[in-house]
């Protein structure tokens, strides 16, 4: 009789054990449903360890609509909480835990109900830390907008695009290729989105990716400036010149009036020692913005370079070749005497070490030594 007792009384205390579990979800209910989402949470949490009630998909729905609940107070209780642990985080668990063991939807209302206002405070959260360079916080935020938005039935490529941005900042490529993925897959972003994967491809050292990912972008946005710069990027990274000139003059020959086309071209040509063509280039992009000073001052480099390569060839002249040599310095005279005005007049405006540098290295192949700058 004894032994009969004490198993009568081990499974009353067990089945007290889990009313008393199933007492901590329903006077969960009740102060979550009066607004009292603070006092709540240590019943829904006991709850939630609870071996009985954890694999629930009611106490799971409650603590999203707690935890929901907390993360819209301002009360210093509330506040307190948040700034212990990820509220955020927490709903979007208890949401996915309720869709795992809610088999027949009877729970799908109500996660469409706390989801909603979720979704809207997450991406509001993401874009406010993303303004405060707090690239995680926002990385974290837009995620979570996603979930919320799959619950609601949308797929938030708003989310996965500033995902995809705020993941490159916090290094986090892999992150960055899925979310700028999906907004390929659902045509969000145009040719911006390609580029940006493009540029996750290269920071985590993945160039053939980075490669296939623009040529995929060039295919579908044909012509796009942005995508024909970014494959000439690539090419002058790879010293792949001849590809990126290429690229460009193609480009030029639709769009000449683009500045980015036609700088960008300069800059390439200048790379490839083809100084007409790099003067040129800045000619017409310094018409094109003639606000951009800063324009002549490139302008003035390289013709400087090309005057180094003039000299440089001079001096390459055999010593008993005279004619050849006093044309070849002729030249080169010519080339500085027209250039220096307006090298001199650039320094007015510019009088960086680097235009000293050029303006005194030309008094000094003329052999103007008196006029150099100290």
């Amino acid at each position: 009789m004894k032994k009969n007792l004490v198993i009568v009384s081990l499974l009353m205390g067990s089945t007290f054990a889990g009313f008393s579990q199933k007492k901590n979800v329903t006077s969960a209910i009740m102060l979550a449903k009066k607004n009292q989402f603070v006092k709540a949470k240590p019943y829904i949490d006991k709850a939630i360890e609870n071996e009985d009630t954890k694999t629930q998909a009611k106490t799971w729905s409650w603590k999203a609509a707690i935890y929901a609940g907390i993360a819209g107070m301002k009360s210093e209780e509330a506040m307190k909480i948040k700034e212990s642990m990820d509220v955020s985080a927490e709903v979007v668990n208890a949401l996915q835990k309720t869709k795992e063991f809610d088999k027949k939807g009877y729970y799908q209302n109500d996660l469409r109900k706390i989801a909603g206002p979720m979704y809207n405070g997450s991406l509001n959260g993401g874009i406010e830390a993303y303004n405060n360079q707090d690239y995680k916080k926002a990385f974290e935020s837009f995620t979570a907008s996603q979930v919320y938005g799959e619950i609601i039935g949308l797929v938030d490529t708003i989310g996965a695009y500033n995902a995809g941005m705020s993941a490159v900042l916090i290094e986090n490529y892999e992150a960055a290729e899925i979310n700028y993925k999906k907004c390929i897959e659902f045509g969000y972003g145009g040719a911006d989105v390609y580029l940006k994967l493009a540029d996750a491809y290269k920071k985590m050292g993945a160039t053939e990716k980075a490669n296939a990912t623009i040529t995929e972008a060039k295919s579908k946005y044909k012509g796009d400036p942005a995508v024909i710069l970014n494959e000439a990027q690539i090419f002058a990274d790879n010293n792949e010149y001849d590809k990126a000139k290429s690229s460009l003059e193609d480009a030029l020959q639709n769009d000449p009036s683009n500045f980015q086309l036609q700088y960008a071209a300069a800059i390439i040509y200048s790379n490839m020692e083809l100084f007409d063509a790099a003067i040129v280039a800045y000619e017409k992009a310094l018409t094109l913005r003639p606000e951009m000073e800063e324009l002549k001052s490139d302008m003035a480099v390289v013709h400087y370079n090309k005057i180094v390569i003039m000299n440089e060839e001079m001096n390459k002249i055999d010593y008993t070749e005279t004619a050849k040599y006093d044309k070849a310095k002729a030249e080169r005279d010519a080339y500085i005497t027209e250039l220096l005005p307006m090298i001199e007049e650039r320094y007015k405006d510019d009088s960086s070490e680097s235009m000293k540098r050029i303006l005194n290295n030309l008094y000094g192949l003329t052999g103007q030594t008196a006029k150099r700058i100290k």
